[in-house]
């Protein structure tokens, strides 16, 4: 199948000799951030190789939400997410969700790990738990070492969205895992369903592990769709709507959506995936904020001389140098990380 990866168009990274989020090494942290910065600037999205997450470890959760899904829906009904608990923790049988709009009914199962404390069913599925924090803890430290990448490809200090982004998988963050079970659809297709409809990311990046199955495709800048394809243990990153407002459009969020993949009469198989939703504190302001021309000649200087790539446009000077959670005096706040979320998923949610 044609898709972008066989067409070479689509970014790698290698994060080899990066380092730990607790002790980066530098030169491949500048390595990572300029090939990071290139990517999302001008795709949106990359995937990333030798990222430290063990195949084991998303297999192990594959089957520990295949065992839910199993279950009767009564039992399964214990977990539902709560639209007023506060978080997107729960689980999401299939059609609650809607980003098709019309009469079109996606297809998923979902299980929302935003919490690692409380309301995982380990009664039903013993050990559900443990594999959920593993791969959780696995995804947090990758996503603090992108975030420290992120901001040194902008200029920044690397510590910057660290400092935004300190209660990941914690209360006051909505950070979330999202673990995603598509079942078996017939040999022929089905009017009015689909896997999952055109939409962005709500938060800051999302990570994305996928088994071989198939069916991703992105909106690429020219507007046209093209189908992702499969490399064997890459994960996909992709900006969000929170990161394209804080970069002023510079990183545009990217839309995509899930489609059932033309099998030549043959039985479409389920399919696997987790999605893990980077987000900034609950407090966190969302708002473009612009450094003074004297920060941006200084920052964008810092960055040249670190052999780091200067943003698109006008260089910083459309990028935020406010500490975190403290708007520019240029530029108030419209709404904080916590109130877009709850916006977006009203919509998700609407009858």
């Amino acid at each position: 199948m044609d898709t972008l990866l066989s067409r070479a168009e689509i970014p790698i990274i290698d994060l080899a000799h990066m380092g730990t989020a607790e002790a980066p090494v530098r030169s491949g942290v500048r390595r990572v951030a300029a090939q990071l910065h290139s990517s999302l600037a001008g795709k949106g999205l990359a995937l990333l190789v030798n990222h430290g997450i063990p195949e084991e470890r998303l297999r192990a959760v594959y089957r520990a939400l295949d065992k839910f899904c199993e279950l009767p829906p009564a039992r399964r009904a214990a977990y539902l997410r709560q639209a007023d608990a506060g978080d997107n923790h729960g689980y999401v049988p299939p059609g609650c969700e809607r980003f098709s709009g019309g009469e079109v009914r996606e297809v998923r199962h979902a299980f929302n790990v935003a919490r690692l404390d409380r309301g995982l069913p380990d009664a039903e599925v013993p050990g559900f738990s443990d594999v959920a924090a593993a791969l959780a803890d696995d995804f947090r430290r990758l996503a603090a070492l992108l975030l420290r990448a992120l901001a040194t490809g902008l200029g920044l200090q690397g510590d910057y969205f660290l400092r935004s982004h300190a209660r990941m998988m914690q209360s006051g963050n909505a950070t979330c895992m999202r673990t995603l079970y598509y079942p078996p659809l017939g040999a022929e297709p089905t009017a009015g369903l689909t896997r999952c409809g055109e939409h962005a990311d709500y938060g800051t990046f999302t990570l994305l592990a996928q088994d071989c199955e198939g069916g991703l495709e992105v909106q690429l800048p020219n507007r046209r769709w093209g189908r992702v394809g499969h490399l064997p243990g890459a994960i996909l990153v992709n900006a969000g709507e929170l990161l394209e407002t804080w970069t002023g459009g510079n990183y545009a969020a990217l839309r995509h959506r899930v489609v059932v993949p033309e099998q030549e009469g043959a039985r479409c198989r389920g399919r696997h995936s987790v999605a893990f939703f980077v987000h900034p504190d609950d407090d966190t302001p969302v708002a473009p904020l612009a450094l003074t021309p004297a920060e941006a000649e200084v920052q964008t200087t810092q960055a040249q001389a670190s052999g780091v790539a200067t943003p698109p446009g006008r260089g910083l000077a459309r990028l935020m140098s406010a500490p975190a959670g403290k708007p520019s005096p240029k530029h108030s706040p419209i709404y904080t990380a916590y109130q877009h979320l709850q916006m977006r998923l009203r919509e998700t949610y609407a009858s």
